[in-house]
């Protein structure tokens, strides 16, 4: 035995006060170290309390006359009487009475209160075999429910050592026992010391009887025991609760720190504890009743018809049994699990018949959930994230930027939300949260949000955990908070205001200011990109908000409005990397993040390339109607001015019904969406979110999106032969006024040399371009979205391209119309 342990320290003090190797000498040592773990391992015997000596013995005496004892009342009184009179008379006749007795005597006589009020209590409550209610606690005894007595010598000692001697319970000898003769058949353990041994089990302690097996972690008969069958099963049965008891226990005594396994796991081990709190006092209930029983009748056959049984023991440990079944499952399933996870977990174990297995997981589950319940109120009311462990269901990213708090920063970890928390409160939790945080570092806003103090005092007077959590209170703050911060985003911040910015001027929505610019800006977009221009094109933007209405709008909107110039690459020219920029920051930031900011860039060059179009087909017709007075003379080329007449006007009709739809039908119809989305929004997310979905629709209906990347490419082939149009056309007018010029100065003609190279060129334009617009068409009637098949049907309005290109008409039948959602008219086939 370690010399360490308390009994074993206990056993040495003894002996040092008890020298000798008499007879008597042994028995004071027996007296002393049974009363000296008595009084560690007990409690208070009774609630009751007694001020004085006297009042306790008058309380025997109304309690004796209560059952009509009236003898047993005054024989009391004499034998009281004689004790009291002892303390006078032990002078007297300590000469007759060895030192041993007397030592006896006189600690007798100083405990001499303590014994009276055992003997009140015994009185009280006599030990009974049988016909007792049941009283429900946590671990209880069908027929022992009054006996509430915590007096037990329980040892804990290592698994592999034998358990000290105590006389509370002591084997008989340490030598074999004679066979014995039970209800059972022949047995080589007499039925006292095997429920002795049983008890040691229960508590996972190896004796005589049982040996510890550290491979499997159990305790087994040891070899040279032999038991009958029917015994030996029985025997077996009940050691379990004791197997079950070292898994519990081995959790609860395993090393916890906060930062390996967090709040809520020391919180299971501590409720856990306090359970096995309740099976220790089942253990010394079921152990004094073993002693009361032994003061009686010994160690005798005698013990199998009266106080504690193998049938009676098996009895009242199965609802113990099956409580510790319920811990040791508990204490499997949560293994390795923290936080939220190990609520969810547990909180699994709620969902069975056994209403009273059902009160200890809740019981269990409301301590695990404290720390959690702690960590809600003060994110949800305060904005503060206090979860050094990581056990909350909402994590935090301190590398991320401050403008992308909300987006970024705080995140929903969804293995730690409990699994009685829907999807819908744990966001309102997190957002409600989030909420304050955005308030109060990008804001700025560190006053407190009107009402939440009170929603906050009537949710904690509602709930006093996780699981009676007053959801109609986060609710009202989830709400209030939001509705708090989007209002300080539109009247302090006019977060509406600068998304109309956007529309007016990144998305060409100012009309004036975009047709200005365009003039402006050509001379410098015409030269290559590698040229610089960033200073003098922000001088042009300057005297284009001077010269149109743009000059009228917010000053802090015109301050944030600037030139960017992408990276150029290899060929490209002004208008390849020019772009406007919006410059942003506080909580604009968090609505337009570099990503968003990015899409913007995306729409703006789509939609400038559009205009550009349409700005360019406009000069070559007043080119057109200007100059081609001029040539009405020069008839050999009257022919090739119709060619490109007719060519320039189908350019016309594709290029303003391309700028017309990305306009109006795109980013003014998306413009409305959005405008109607932010009236009705009443959160941050619902903002976002629609302002998202505006920017979903732009980027598909302008032909941005994955799926349009074909059609996308052959608008740019349109493009592009509308460019190598407009330089023959320059060509084409230069070369004839200069014959124009020869001929009135009687110069040598030289229209022969260059007209049929412009012929040729005109002519394969001309195929080339028909060709992309069919293909165009084509794409767009075969697209999943119906505002695209309209504006092919606008852009072939005459069905010009469609008597072209059989494929057009095929595509328009009613069975594809019917599986695009679309109806046309009824085509001709």
């Amino acid at each position: 035995m370690d010399e360490n342990t308390i009994p074993a320290l206990v056993e040495k003090l003894c002996r040092s006060l008890s020298s000798g190797k008499s007879s008597e000498t042994s028995k004071e040592y027996e007296t002393k170290y049974k009363l000296a773990l008595q009084l560690l391992s007990s409690q208070h015997l009774s609630s009751q309390t007694h001020e004085t000596e006297f009042s306790i013995v008058q309380s025997i005496k109304k309690l004796l006359g209560t059952k009509e004892r009236y003898q047993d009342a005054r024989k009391f009184d004499e034998l009281y009487a004689r004790l009291t009179a002892s303390v006078s008379d032990n002078h007297q006749h300590k000469f007759y009475l060895n030192i041993n007795c007397l030592h006896l005597l006189q600690s007798i006589l100083k405990n001499r209160k303590a014994v009276l009020e055992l003997m009140y209590y015994l009185a009280l409550n006599p030990p009974s075999a049988a016909n007792e209610p049941v009283v429900r606690h946590s671990f209880t005894l069908p027929s022992l429910a009054s006996f509430t007595t915590d007096t037990t010598t329980m040892v804990k000692t290592p698994k592999n050592t034998e358990i000290p001697y105590s006389p509370l319970i002591s084997l008989s000898s340490s030598k074999k026992s004679a066979p014995q003769t039970t209800l059972y058949g022949h047995s080589d353990v007499s039925n006292q010391v095997l429920l002795r041994e049983i008890l040691y089990a229960f508590q996972g302690i190896q004796g005589q009887v049982f040996q510890w097996d550290a491979t499997h972690e159990n305790l087994h008969l040891k070899s040279t025991v032999k038991l009958p069958k029917a015994l030996k099963q029985m025997v077996l049965s009940l050691v379990e609760l004791g197997w079950l008891f070292y898994k519990v226990q081995k959790y609860c005594e395993s090393p916890k720190t906060e930062s390996t396994c967090g709040l809520a796991a020391r919180a299971f081990a501590a409720a856990l504890q306090e359970e096995l709190s309740e099976y220790y006092r089942l253990l010394a209930v079921l152990q004094s009743q073993m002693e009361v029983h032994t003061a009686r009748t010994g160690d005798s056959v005698g013990v199998e018809t009266q106080g504690l049984t193998f049938q009676r023991l098996l009895v009242w440990t199965k609802e113990p049994k099956a409580r510790m079944k319920l811990l040791a499952a508990l204490v499997e399933a949560c293994h390795g699990q923290r936080g939220g996870a190990l609520a969810s977990v547990i909180h699994s174990f709620v969902l069975q018949g056994n209403a009273t297995l059902k009160t200890v997981v809740l019981k269990i589950l409301v301590q695990v959930c404290r720390p959690l319940y702690e960590m809600l109120m003060l994110w949800t009311f305060e904005g503060e994230l206090r979860d050094p462990y990581g056990e909350f269901f909402i994590g935090v990213n301190l590398a991320v930027d401050p403008g992308s708090l909300w987006n970024d920063k705080y995140y929903e970890r969804s293995i730690m939300v409990p699994n009685f928390f829907t999807q819908e409160q744990g966001h309102q939790v997190a957002t409600t949260g989030k909420s304050i945080c955005f308030l109060r570092e990008i804001c700025l806003d560190k006053s407190p949000i009107p009402g939440l103090n009170q929603i906050r005092r009537t949710a904690e007077e509602r709930s006093e955990s996780l699981l009676s959590l007053d959801w109609e209170s986060i609710e009202e703050a989830y709400s209030t908070a939001s509705q708090y911060l989007l209002q300080v985003l539109l009247d302090r911040y006019h977060i509406k205001l600068h998304l109309c910015a956007l529309r007016q001027y990144l998305l060409l929505g100012q009309g004036d200011f975009v047709n200005h610019l365009m003039k402006l800006v050509e001379p410098e977009l015409d030269k290559p990109a590698n040229t610089r221009m960033s200073r003098l094109l922000a001088s042009i933007l300057d005297k284009c908000i001077r010269c149109t209405n743009s000059q009228y709008d917010d000053a802090d909107v015109l301050k944030r409005l600037d030139v960017r110039i992408s990276e150029p690459s290899q060929g490209d020219s002004g208008w390849d990397v020019f772009s406007l920029d919006y410059k942003v920051d506080g909580p604009l930031g968090t609505i337009l993040t570099p990503e968003v900011k990015t899409r913007y860039e995306t729409l703006f060059y789509a939609l400038w390339r559009s205009k550009r179009m349409e700005w360019i087909m406009s000069k070559l017709r007043h080119q057109q109607l200007t100059e081609g007075r001029q040539l009405r003379g020069l008839l050999e080329v009257q022919g090739v001015l119709h060619q490109a007449q007719l060519l320039l006007s189908e350019m016309i009709h594709f290029a303003q019904e391309m700028s017309h739809y990305l306009s109006f039908e795109v980013v003014a119809c998306a413009w409305e969406q959005l405008s109607v989305a932010l009236r009705n929004s009443k959160t941050m997310d619902q903002l976002l979110t629609a302002h998202e979905h505006f920017l979903q629709t732009v980027t598909s209906r302008a032909l941005l999106d994955e799926e349009s990347k074909d059609i996308r490419d052959h608008l740019r082939g349109i493009h592009e032969a509308m460019l190598q149009f407009s330089q023959i056309q320059e060509r084409l007018f230069s070369a004839a006024i200069l014959e124009v010029e020869k001929r009135q100065g009687k110069s040598k003609s030289t229209i022969e040399s260059f007209l049929p190279s412009i012929k040729a060129k005109l002519c394969a334009i001309s195929a080339s371009y028909q060709n992309f617009v069919q293909t165009f068409l084509f794409m767009l009637s075969s697209h999943s979205d119906p505002n695209l098949q309209g504006l092919g049907v606008r852009l072939d309005f005459n069905e010009c391209y469609q008597r072209k290109d059989s494929r057009l008409s095929m595509s328009l039948t009613f069975s594809y119309r019917r599986m695009t959602t679309w109806s046309f008219p009824s085509q001709q086939h």
